[in-house]
């Protein structure tokens, strides 16, 4: 898989996207966008992939993307029976770019659109009764509404995603690779097969990889592959030698001391503390 270009396109007479998916699993690929986009989990779960970083989802979790920057977001309903139900904006930073400059009172929306070419996380309680009203009012008063939410996200508790931002200098390129390690990450990835599709030399890849994530190839497999076991250990039953494989580990051994070592607890441990939880990150 790799990430493709998704062509958003308004109705006639619309500037703006709304979406109310309702769907066993979710069906976007790993893709890219000129506009900015919202999207909102009422309910289902699992793993949500934005640049190069990973993290569980879950209800309430709500997310602001920039421009460009690939995304998507994974759920198993195997794993915890549910579909999954989301909202999603997608706009133009055309839409009210050149006019919000000049208003003081949107200093904290302009600021929101700039940090979110990284991605901004939010636990929307603060915000979760305004999508709904989007439902309810016709594409010409959804431009009020989008404003409502964002300075209402604006003021709401949030943080920024990691390691994002430099993708934009190269970005296609980047996407190509991440889409296929989100792909292929509990298989066996060969380095000469990453390195031939982004059309590199093996060792011209690792210093290509390394200046643009600070990381290895493998410190990034690793880190998917933690992410998965995490996963499956707090939303599933499977014995722990089954989730050890399942996310691409072929020793037991080696999945248990790096498991420790990531999470600074034994997956066992792990597993009892979170069991039935998303161990969902922080904001502030």
């Amino acid at each position: 898989m790799k990430a493709v270009f998704e062509h958003v396109r308004a109705g006639s007479g619309e500037s703006l996207i709304y979406k109310r998916i309702t769907l066993p699993v979710f069906d976007a690929p790993f893709h890219f966008h000129p506009e900015y986009e919202v999207t909102y989990i009422k309910s289902g779960s699992g793993m949500r992939y934005v640049g190069m970083g990973v993290e569980p989802f879950g209800p309430g979790d709500c997310v602001l993307l920039g421009p460009d920057l690939a995304h998507c977001w994974i759920n198993h309903p195997e794993e915890d029976g549910r579909d999954v139900e989301a909202y999603v904006i997608q706009f133009n930073g055309e839409l009210w770019n050149q006019n919000l400059t000049k208003w003081p009172e949107f200093e904290g929306v302009m600021r929101l659109l700039d940090f979110s070419k990284g991605g901004i996380v939010f636990h929307a309680s603060q915000v979760e009764d305004l999508f709904g009203k989007f439902d309810e009012v016709a594409p010409a008063y959804r431009i009020p509404q989008l404003l409502n939410l964002l300075l209402r996200l604006s003021e709401s508790p949030h943080r920024t995603l990691t390691a994002t931002y430099a993708v934009y200098e190269d970005h296609q390129r980047f996407n190509l690779v991440f889409g296929y390690i989100i792909n292929h990450f509990r298989e066996q990835i060969e380095l000469e097969t990453v390195a031939e599709l982004v059309g590199l030399t093996p060792t011209s890849f690792c210093r290509y990889f390394k200046k643009m994530t600070g990381k290895t190839l493998f410190d990034i497999v690793l880190h998917y592959r933690m992410e998965a076991a995490a996963q499956l250990l707090a939303a599933t039953e499977h014995p722990i030698n089954l989730v050890a494989f399942e996310s691409g580990f072929e020793s037991l051994s080696y999945f248990n001391r790096a498991f420790k070592k990531c999470k600074g607890s034994a997956p066992k441990m792990f597993r009892q503390k979170y069991r039935g939880k998303l161990k969902q990150p922080k904001t502030r």
